[in-house]
């Protein structure tokens, strides 16, 4: 058997709180910790090791972890960067900033070592099954407020959505959408909730507006379907981006 890869996982918090010994123990768990008191040592490690996550604790106040994460999202080679915030900080607009700034995940902490590499894992898993996104025709409907809304599809992936849309969502937001994709002849239902607004760029045509839908939860066989219509559309791009 084949010695499994270490997952590398630069850490940016206060130093003096991230121990050897406790740095010993990640390592024994498949996790080798880079860790980075601040944002010049986190650019100099991103550019040294190969990263496979990157972990940032807003409650470390000599970095704005927010600013952090928009900036390694405004990077074209970190833009898929598995990016997890922690804190201690459980109110849900300390939650909606980050994701909001292009977190992929949120931890409320104190959380034992064991579960939060647990979550590591299995947002890489998800990462690596649920990012490859491809440009598609299509809508999604959903209700809102006792209204049908239909929006016109414009990426999509495993993992969700991106709908070109104007109407106004919360980040959090859970909704039941019905996709309807090109040459697939049943609609797929999904559950999940929004992640992401996007802003269209009022000097460029091609650029819309929309919202980004991470799907949790799938009805019937619609998992396997939108696999399916993903292998066989992945071979084209989109330039619109949405991080789920």
């Amino acid at each position: 058997m084949g010695k499994v890869k270490p997952i590398i996982m630069l850490s940016v918090d206060d130093r003096s709180v991230t121990s050897d010994l406790d740095s010993a123990g990640y390592k024994k768990m498949g996790v080798l910790v880079r860790p980075a008191s601040s944002w010049d040592e986190a650019e100099k490690l991103l550019a040294k090791d190969a990263i496979d996550v990157l972990v940032i604790n807003l409650d470390y106040h000599r970095v704005n972890g927010i600013q952090i994460i928009r900036h390694i999202r405004s990077m074209p080679q970190f833009v898929k960067l598995p990016v997890v915030v922690t804190s201690v900080q459980s109110a849900a607009r300390i939650r909606n900033a980050a994701i909001d700034a292009g977190a992929d995940l949120f931890v409320e902490q104190p959380l034992p070592r064991q579960f939060f590499i647990e979550k590591l894992k299995t947002l890489l898993s998800q990462s690596t099954r649920g990012t490859t996104r491809i440009g598609t025709t299509g809508e999604g409907r959903f209700e809102l407020n006792g209204k049908i809304i239909s929006c016109p599809l414009a990426d999509v992936s495993n993992g969700g959505v991106l709908l070109q849309c104007h109407v106004d969502l919360a980040v959090g937001m859970t909704l039941k959408v019905e996709l309807i994709l090109p040459g697939v002849k049943k609609s797929l239902e999904v559950s999940g909730h929004v992640v992401r607004k996007v802003k269209g760029d009022a000097k460029s045509p091609s650029s819309s507006s929309g919202f980004g839908f991470r799907i949790e939860s799938f009805q019937g066989d619609a998992r396997k379907r939108l696999e399916k219509f993903v292998a066989m559309n992945a071979e084209t791009d989109s330039p619109m981006r949405y991080y789920l």
